[in-house]
C-alpha cells in the first residue's frame, strides 16, 4: 500500500527535463516520468497531450490576486497559497458558482436552465 497521503504516481515532464537523473530520482519514490514529445516533423505551434492540462491549472492560480505578485518571503507561505488558491478554486468548480455580472446580480432570478 501506498504510503498516506502519497497521491502522486505520474509526472508529465518538458523534454527539457528528460534523462536518466530525473526518472532516477522520482523512480526512488515510486513516481513515474513520461516526457511529452513534439509530433516528428512538426514545425510551429503544436497542441501537446497533457500539456494544456497544466497551463490551464496554471491560468486558474494566476487568477488569485495574491499569486500575481511575488508577496510571499517564506517559501512555506507561498505553498499555503497555492494550496489556498487551489482549494477556492476547486471548490467553486464543485459548487458550478460561476459569479458573472449581470447574470447573478443580487435580486434577480437564477437565468440557468434546470
Amino acid at each position: 500500500m501506498a504510503e498516506p497521503g502519497r497521491l502522486l504516481r505520474l509526472i508529465w515532464a518538458d523534454t527539457a527535463y528528460q534523462g536518466p537523473a530525473l526518472a532516477d530520482a522520482f523512480a526512488a519514490h515510486g513516481v513515474g516520468v513520461e516526457v511529452v514529445r513534439r509530433p516528428d516533423g512538426t514545425r510551429g505551434f503544436v497542441v501537446l497531450a497533457r500539456r494544456w492540462t497544466v497551463e490551464r491549472a496554471l491560468g486558474w492560480l494566476s487568477r488569485a490576486r495574491r499569486l500575481n505578485c511575488d508577496h510571499e518571503r517564506r517559501p512555506d507561505h507561498h505553498t499555503q497559497m497555492v494550496w489556498w488558491a487551489g482549494l477556492i478554486t476547486l471548490t467553486r468548480k464543485l459548487a458550478k458558482e460561476r459569479l458573472h455580472w449581470p447574470e447573478f446580480r443580487p435580486g434577480r432570478l437564477d437565468p440557468r436552465p434546470e
